[in-house]
């Protein structure tokens, strides 16, 4: 079952993200000496970093024991405006005390983005993964797309209804609805299905529906592949204005 918390507006919603964010990494860093994220991206993305960054919280996220990822990248340059981990770069990373070593991004300018995702399968593996288990997310942030997607499992395609759990990261050919129309890389549902903890950040009168149908509609993981939430076996928090969580 989903916690839902509503919020006032997006600099609410953002302190609280960066609430959860800090309680949750720091916990994983005492309880087991390492944490993990995986980064999101779109609107929710900048708020967030720009919280984290401030001196209200900058101090009490334990950078010298975190593993950062991005969940999902864009096939651009991390130089362009569009590509996720040069958004966590500008706006979170440049300012935080932490070792860029530990920021295992995928590569969206890469020639062969399935050979990408492969090699940021196996860097999750060795990073994350131990002799006997699957690798395993202390925290994913989420964003909700209007057509139901997370991560870049979009809606209509057939793959997003695929666990994925030998392929850890996926190559995701160009949305046909969803701006921008490139390509992608993302992580598949089965590291949903094991995080400790997933966040979804949602905002507006424009998202109603849909978050009503991923957490209370018919099971349909190709037409809404937000769904996977459902399934997940960690915490699931929602966060959501009124606008957005009118329909729950």
């Amino acid at each position: 079952m989903s916690e839902v918390v509503v919020v006032r507006d997006a600099a609410e919603g953002a302190h609280i993200a960066a609430e959860l964010f800090v309680e949750i990494t720091s916990g994983a860093a005492i309880a087991r000496g390492t944490a993990s994220a995986a980064l999101t991206g779109g609107s929710s993305a900048v708020p967030l970093y720009t919280a984290l960054r401030s001196d209200e919280w900058i101090r009490r996220v334990p950078w010298d024991a975190l593993q950062l990822f991005t969940g999902d990248e864009r096939a651009v340059p991390m130089d362009d405006a569009r590509s996720n981990a040069g958004v966590a770069a500008r706006e979170l990373l440049a300012h935080a005390p932490m070792d860029v070593a530990r920021f295992h991004r995928m590569k969206g300018e890469a020639p062969d983005l399935a050979a990408e995702a492969k090699r940021c399968a196996q860097e999750l593996r060795q990073t994350l993964g131990t002799r006997d288990a699957l690798p395993r997310f202390d925290l994913v942030l989420l964003g909700l797309g209007s057509d139901g997607h997370v991560l870049s499992l979009f809606a209509g395609v057939n793959s997003s209804a695929e666990r994925g759990d030998r392929e850890l990261v996926r190559a995701v050919e160009a949305p046909l609805v969803v701006e921008p129309k490139v390509a992608r890389i993302s992580l598949v549902p089965m590291l949903l299905l094991n995080a400790r903890c997933i966040v979804l950040h949602t905002m507006g009168a424009a998202k109603a529906p849909v978050l009503k149908r991923a957490l209370t509609g018919p099971e349909d993981l190709i037409a809404c592949p937000a769904q996977w939430l459902r399934r997940a076996s960690g915490r699931v928090v929602i966060i959501a204005d009124e606008a957005a969580a009118q329909g729950l």
